[in-house]
């Protein structure tokens, strides 16, 4: 990475996660839109990780410079190979580059047919949770081409559990940055205690969003075909809404080990609409503005 001249530099980054070189430029579109929208500086990051790649870290350096010397950008932008394993350098950005979230590709059955990347990409499926699962940060994944896009529609799914106040939180980065309105997507419960639970997760949501002067719009499913998060994401999809954000599972039980985890479901799913991913923590990340 470079150094910084005094008043450029930034104290928070969106990290653009490159993967592979031969494409990248959607991930490079999407992270300039999520620093433009924060006001936050950029970082392209390549890890030079054995398991998946043969590139060194000097050889990704010379790429990842090229790739920063073409970005117009009012914030200050950088770039950084590292050497290592994936999982524990994404869990570590958040100290490391003082990263505030993570903009990666996603690779699925909707766009690519490469078996070979589908099994031995840190990007894939079934590697990029492994490999992501446990980061302090939120991480924006996508599969389709970047469309330019100012976020005027947030899906924010909501259940019974122990929703963290993160998740609500970024939801309202959205209302107060780029005058996102907030689809509340939610279904009714038949258990009185869980709906009662599901009514205290909407009305703290409600307060946080009227604190901010952010529109919301109620969105009741009334029959669950899928789990909530993928049902959230198939109705984004029909209604051309531009992002999802969704929890990761914390506490998994019996189901989720014979079923499925819901994320993972949602990243077979991930095709025309974007997800933001955030993990289950005890503490409360606040981004400073």
């Amino acid at each position: 990475m470079r150094k910084y001249k005094r008043g450029e530099y930034r104290d928070q980054f969106v990290i653009a996660y490159i993967a592979h070189f031969d494409d990248c430029e959607d991930v490079v579109l999407w992270a300039k839109r999520f620093a433009i929208m924060l006001k936050k500086g950029l970082i392209l990051l390549h890890i030079s990780d054995e398991k998946y790649t043969k590139l060194s870290t000097s050889e990704a350096q010379a790429k990842l410079k090229v790739l920063n010397d073409k970005i117009n950008l009012p914030y200050a932008h950088s770039y950084a190979a590292l050497k290592g394993k994936t999982k524990d350098i994404i869990n570590s950005l958040g100290d490391v580059l003082n990263g505030v979230m993570i903009v990666s590709k996603a690779l699925n059955k909707h766009n690519t047919t490469d078996k070979n990347l589908l099994r031995h990409s840190p990007i894939s499926e079934k590697n990029i949770l492994n490999n992501f699962y446990t980061s302090r940060l939120a991480y924006f994944l996508f599969a389709d081409k970047y469309q330019e896009t100012n976020f005027k529609e947030v899906v924010l799914s909501m259940n019974a559990l122990k929703e963290s106040k993160e998740k609500v939180l970024w939801a309202s980065y959205f209302g107060r940055f780029s005058f996102s309105r907030i689809n509340i997507f939610y279904h009714r419960y038949k258990d009185e205690y869980l709906q009662k639970q599901l009514n205290l997760n909407i009305g703290f949501s409600r307060k946080m969003f009227k604190n901010f002067n952010i529109e919301t719009l109620n969105v009741h499913v009334e029959r669950l075909c899928h789990h909530i998060d993928v049902q959230a994401l198939l109705y984004a999809h029909k209604e051309n809404k531009d992002i999802c954000l969704f929890q990761t599972t914390n506490n998994k039980s019996i189901l989720d080990v014979f079923f499925g985890l819901s994320e993972r479901k949602v990243l077979q799913q991930l095709a025309f609409v974007p997800v933001l991913f955030l993990n289950q923590r005890n503490d409360l990340f606040v981004m400073c503005e």
